[in-house]
């Protein structure tokens, strides 16, 4: 569901599961979600541009928010996103070649940081393929992405390359628990076609290597601290082996 005001723009709830995707692997096809009980629509392929902000000391993403301006696709624009137990609130205003006056109002009230003090940490494109899925009425409840993400850090210049399969709810599937058994419907479909579930919570904190961070400050087993340090250094690999 989205709403609109003057001072917050455009505000929406993401709720989605993300999957690890090898290159090689085949998104799955309409028959594939026709045995779950969904019509798959068409793809389509957009090609997306983003740039994310933070200080130098991390504030915005410490206070579990992330800026970003964004060219291509269906929310083109600036947006605010911050981590929720329910799912990812999102505020969005309209691209323009500035920040908004009022997404820098709301930087200031809500994480206590001045629009100034925010520089460029990472830059990704994404090569993104969707897929809406509804049900036999047409009403459209989720929206399968398939994404090929290629991400720099702004300081470093560190570069990460990565596939990943997004399944994000849309506003007919209703509740929250409605919502999470269409998604447990989905699940097995992705899973028989080779994805795994992701360890990554967000784009931004993979591309700027800081999911190991997040996960150490979260009491993570070593078991898990492991294999994020493997899908880190699969993503740097991945990336030189596609540098000429």
């Amino acid at each position: 569901m989205t709403d609109q005001t003057a001072a917050q723009g455009a505000e929406s709830l993401e709720v989605e599961r993300k999957y690890e995707a090898a290159i090689g692997l085949r998104l799955p096809g309409a028959d594939a979600f026709a045995a779950a009980g969904f019509v798959a629509r068409e793809p389509d392929v957009q090609r997306l541009s983003a740039r994310y902000f933070d200080t130098s000391n991390g504030d915005v993403a410490r206070g579990g928010f992330a800026v970003r301006v964004r060219q291509g696709g269906k929310d083109d624009g600036w947006h605010l996103k911050q981590r929720t137990v329910q799912g990812t609130r999102e505020l969005l205003w309209p691209y323009s070649a500035e920040m908004p006056q009022a997404l820098r109002e709301e930087i200031e009230g809500r994480i206590g940081v001045s629009f100034d003090r925010l520089l460029p940490i990472a830059e990704l494109e994404t090569e993104r393929t969707t897929m809406v899925l509804c049900d036999a009425a047409g009403r459209e409840l989720v929206e399968i992405a398939d994404d090929r993400v290629r991400a720099r850090e702004g300081v470093t210049g560190v570069r990460r390359v990565w596939r990943e399969w997004e399944a994000e709810l849309l506003p007919a599937a209703g509740s929250s628990d409605a919502g999470a058994a269409v998604l447990d419907r989905v699940e097995p479909v992705l899973l028989a076609a080779g994805a795994t579930p992701s360890l990554s919570f967000a784009k931004i904190a993979r591309a700027t290597g800081q999911l190991i961070a997040v996960a150490r400050a979260a009491g993570a087993e070593d078991t898990e601290i492991a294999a994020l340090e493997q899908l880190d250094a699969s993503d740097r690999r991945a990336a030189q082996e596609e540098t000429p």
